[in-house]
């Protein structure tokens, strides 16, 4: 499974993106795990990166991370 650390960022230019809270667990056939730039913890799984394009994703540490 590919591992892709997220970049944070402040939480000040969310924008126009959605934020999504933090996933827990292992998506079933998901091949891309996504993990937070600040405390590396697994906060979002899928099957390709296209879904986080417009998506903000609030660790439970706090961070608010994109791709």
């Amino acid at each position: 499974m590919l591992e892709v650390s997220m970049r944070t960022f402040p939480g000040l230019f969310v924008g126009r993106r959605t934020v999504v809270e933090a996933q827990d667990g292992v998506a079933d056939g998901a091949t891309a795990k996504f993990v937070c730039g600040a405390c590396d913890d697994v906060i979002f799984t899928a099957q390709d990166r296209s879904v986080l394009s417009d998506l903000v994703v609030k660790c439970r540490c706090g961070e608010f991370n994109q791709i």
